[in-house]
Parts: C-alpha cells; structure tokens; sequence
C-alpha cells in the first residue's frame, strides 16, 4: 500500500512566530514515520511539487498580504489535482473577514448577535432611523485581537465613522500602543510582563508584515452590543473534539479577546456551548475551526461572535483536556494541529 505523503507550505511566519503549526505538522509527520516535505509557496515550480503530495497543509496568515491575496487561490486549485488540503474552503473562504462570516452563519441559520452589514451611507442613515440602539460595536472586516473594534455610543459618532469608512477608510494593521497597553493591563504579575516582553520580537514582525495590508473602506459592519458579559469563550471543534481558552474582558474595556488574560474553567464551557459549537461546525462542514462565543446573558443561548481557522494550538493544549459531541471529557490536552492532521489521514487513507 502506498504510504500518504504531506507537504506542508513554509508560511510567511514558518519559524517566526509560535502560533504559526508548520513546525508542528512535520514533527507530527516525524512521530508517525510520514513522508513530509516542507515547500516554499514562492518557489519556482511550487505549485508542481505540492501537487504530487496526497495532503498540503498551509497555516497561512492574515498579518500577510500576499499569502490572504494567493494562498486560497493555490489551495483550490491543489484540490482540483486531487489533494486534500486544509484549510478547504470551508473553513478559509471566510478567514479574517468578519462580513463574509455574518452573511455565511446568517446563512446558515446559527445564533449571533444581531448583525448589520451596511454598503452605503444612505443604509447607515436608514440603520438610525430603523434600528438605532446605541452603544453598537463597530468592527473592521480584517484584523484579530479586537484592534479594530470599537464601541460606538451615539448616532453623531456613528455618522462620523461612516463619514470615514465611505471615503479614506482605516488601516487594518493592529495599532502598536493598542497592543501593548492591552498587554500591560491584563497582566497580572511580572512574569506575565516578561512572558510577554519575550514574545515582543513575534508582534513586531506580525505588525511589520501587516503594513502592506490594504486599507478598509467601502462599508459599515455593525453588531449588536451584549451588556452584562466579562468573558469571551475560544471554542475549538477539530476531529470531533472540542477544547476551550477563556478569555476575560480587559479592566474598563468590553473587548477580550487579544488582551492576553486567559484562563481555563470548564464550567464555562456549558452544553448549549459544547452543543452549538458542534452544530455549527457541522453546518460549515469544517475541518477546524475555532469559534469565539458566549452565552447571551439576555435569554442563555450560545451565540458565535467570529470565526476562524486560525489560532494559538498551544494556548489550547494549556486547557489541559478535551470533550466529545456528547460532552464527555478526556483529562488530555487537544493539540490541534495534530487532531486535525489525523482526522485527514483517516479520510485519504479511508477513501
């Protein structure tokens, strides 16, 4: 029998960053005694040579301009050579795009908060006058670790933002004092502040890279404000498992996640969370993804905030265990990036 082989794309970031599961993925390969071969997207004659692997695995990044503009492109047309790839484009097709993500769980019929995507002034002026529930969370497409999340508290506010998002737009590029006075606020102790001053040379290359990223202008994506909420739930669903991070909401802030807080309490994770995530998983058809949600305080359902393939795979494995669909729990940390290399071999080489 033919052993599978894999090729795994050097990544922007391959090395530079430790949420990035290159390295992951050819020690998982090493472990299981696999072919593996490492490939440079930007090579002469790439595409050739990912071709004639059974599996490619890219764990591309939206800090990179050129991997969001090409890699799902390459992707797609791998597939249609006959590899299995991930991400597919179920899981990529709406990767760091929180309006392709609304209109697809929307879609889908998943719960959300409420959510408003806007392509004209006019239907900005129309949102006022029809909905106009004030304070509102204004949200970039593009971007991650709520740096481009804001709170908009009053219709003048609302105007002046659509003012800008219908002319010169924003950067889509974290902001540098954001980022580190998010850090220095939720860190608790002085090893926090030195964890995180280690991991200072990873943010400077990710928001290097993200320079070349295009500016953000053209619409006005609204959602609903949830009172009442001090957390946010990184929920993970990979090869019928589910693993969580807690994420608590940064001091006089209402955003949690990229603030660096994180915990782990199970009882946060309840059934209608486990559930949902599961449901919502199916409904996408994803390999892997993971789901910001909370509970809505306001009538208890389990509601999606964003989507994404992407994540830290070690602050998960910290959670220290996993869960199946129906709720039983295993005392084993959830390694992502091999959970999912598994549930793919299982399928080329059950096919």
């Amino acid at each position: 029998m033919k052993q599978t082989t894999v090729a795994v794309v050097r990544s922007d970031f391959h090395e530079k960053h430790s949420s990035s599961w290159g390295t992951e993925w050819i020690q998982a390969c090493e472990d299981m005694g696999l072919n593996c071969s490492l490939i440079d997207w930007r090579s002469l004659g790439a595409f050739e040579r990912l071709a004639s692997h059974d599996i490619v695995l890219w764990h591309f990044s939206h800090y990179s301009a050129d991997e969001m503009r090409f890699a799902r492109p390459i992707l797609a047309a791998l597939k249609l050579r006959g590899c299995t790839v991930f991400p597919d484009a179920a899981d990529a097709d709406h990767f760091d795009d929180k309006v392709a993500q609304a209109y697809l769980l929307q879609a889908l019929g998943l719960d959300t908060p409420k959510n408003y995507t806007l392509h004209s002034r006019k239907a900005v002026e129309d949102w006022i006058d029809d909905v106009g529930v004030f304070p509102v969370v204004a949200k970039l497409r593009a971007g991650s670790g709520s740096s481009n999340v804001q709170l908009v508290k009053s219709k003048e506010q609302l105007l002046g933002y659509a003012k800008r998002m219908f002319g010169s737009g924003f950067r889509s590029r974290p902001g540098a004092l954001f980022k580190i006075k998010s850090n220095l606020s939720s860190s608790r102790s002085m090893t926090d502040i030195m964890k995180r001053l280690r991991r200072a040379p990873e943010f400077l290359f990710s928001w290097l890279n993200a320079g070349n990223l295009p500016r953000e202008n053209g619409y006005v994506y609204l959602q609903e404000f949830i009172p009442g909420v001090d957390y946010d739930l990184k929920i993970v669903v990979v090869g019928g498992k589910l693993s969580y991070i807690c994420r608590a909401v940064r001091a006089g802030d209402f955003r949690a996640s990229g603030g660096g807080n994180l915990y782990y309490d199970r009882a946060m994770v309840t059934p209608q969370i486990v559930a949902a995530a599961f449901k919502a998983a199916a409904a996408l058809k994803s390999d892997c993804t993971g789901f910001d949600m909370i509970i809505d305080p306001r009538d208890g359902r389990a509601v999606i905030l964003e989507v994404s393939y992407g994540f830290s795979h070690t602050a998960l494995m910290a959670a220290g265990e996993y869960c199946d669909r129906n709720g039983r729990w295993t005392r084993k940390p959830l390694n992502a990036p091999r959970a999912l290399l598994k549930a793919l071999l299982d399928r080329v080489e059950g096919a």
